[in-house]
């Protein structure tokens, strides 16, 4: 399938304003397009590349990191750094994945978000995103995305991330937590004196 070039200019116009005027703290979030979910791709699914483009279901959000767990066990059973303010998970992994037009190892997991950290400052990660787009054959950005899934596109917050980039999927669905997972349960307990 074909993206039309109109879209394409949209997308593309947003992606520009946001990387010009983005500041370390700011978040870019391309608006999403009214089309639907295009059918999967051929072949067997792939539920991180899928949660990194916005192809998750809505109703599959929810247990998106129990199925994470379950079929990469090696990568998403211990995270390699947690942080907070705000709260994410840093996995490494294995093989690196390719999304966006990005390729890494790294996978930041947060409340509402599925997202690669790229080696890149958002500058440089936002054309290597345009570049991609371009370049596809099939329309990965207006087909996956509606009022419940966003491309999302930023700098991290956090010091040890600066010069990074963190490209990938947010999830609009209300009372919906991804890192809310009842294997976690240590994230809520309360310490006892």
């Amino acid at each position: 399938m074909r993206r039309s070039s109109k879209s394409l200019a949209r997308v593309l116009a947003a992606l520009s304003l946001a990387a010009s005027t983005l500041t370390s703290s700011a978040q870019t979030v391309v608006a999403p397009s009214p089309t639907a979910l295009p059918a999967p791709a051929a072949g067997p699914a792939d539920t991180l590349l899928d949660a990194l483009t916005c192809r998750t279901s809505r109703a599959d959000v929810p247990a998106l990191l129990t199925r994470l767990r379950r079929e990469r066990p090696s990568e998403f059973v211990q995270t390699e750094r947690q942080y907070s303010a705000p709260m994410m998970d840093l996995y490494r992994l294995e093989d690196p994945v390719q999304a966006w037009g990005h390729r890494s190892d790294a996978v930041v997991i947060t409340d509402n978000r599925v997202l690669l950290l790229v080696n890149h400052p958002i500058e440089q990660a936002t054309v290597q995103l345009e570049r991609a787009l371009e370049e596809s054959k099939d329309a990965p950005l207006a087909g996956a995305l509606d009022d419940a899934h966003a491309l999302v596109v930023y700098p991290p917050e956090h010091p040890s991330l600066q010069g990074r980039t963190l490209v990938g999927c947010e999830y609009r669905l209300s009372g919906v937590s991804l890192l809310a997972d009842p294997a976690d349960a240590w994230r809520n307990a309360t310490p006892t004196p």
